[in-house]
């Protein structure tokens, strides 16, 4: 068994806080919005960002224990840990008073924008740098997840913004 790039784990890491900042945003976000509809659309996107922190997190676990990438299903199936901490949460300080001192839903909007395709681009490059098969269809997974945010927060802003 070879051992496992450090960028890929440097990629997972940042995706693990990339992953975290946008869960605290649309957290934060919901908290300020007075449609329910929007709310709703950013509490599932908070909901989601969530599971994609939980595969990250799994992954790098994996990784670093048996250097062996797991299939998503299965991750997805595991219950318990990790969680999104306070500790996590308090790291992102900066984003939550950010999203606080807004009262423009289109600002708010194009703050998730820019979340979403900062993610998805640093998920896109982790997929070209990836060192295996594994590594390389697990970043381009998450980088279509967050494509599918980009396209969603495109049509909040088309609607609300």
């Amino acid at each position: 068994m070879s051992a496992v790039h450090p960028d890929t784990l440097a990629a997972l890491t940042s995706g693990i806080q990339s992953e975290v900042a946008a869960y605290v945003f649309y957290i934060e976000a919901a908290k300020k919005v007075d449609n329910p509809d929007l709310r709703e659309s950013l509490e599932h996107l908070a909901h989601e960002e969530k599971n994609h922190f939980r595969v990250l997190e799994r992954q790098y676990d994996s990784l670093v224990r048996s250097e062996k990438w797991i299939s998503t299903a299965d991750i997805l199936m595991q219950n318990g840990l990790p969680e999104i901490s306070e500790e996590m949460t308090e790291q992102h300080r900066g984003l939550i008073d950010e999203v606080a001192r807004t009262d423009s839903l289109s600002e708010v909007l194009e703050m998730a924008l820019k979340l979403e395709e900062e993610a998805r681009d640093m998920f896109i490059g982790a997929a070209e740098r990836a060192d295996s098969d594994e590594g390389r269809q697990m970043f381009e997974r998450l980088a279509g997840f967050e494509e599918g945010h980009v396209k969603k927060i495109r049509e909040m802003i088309e609607q609300f913004g």
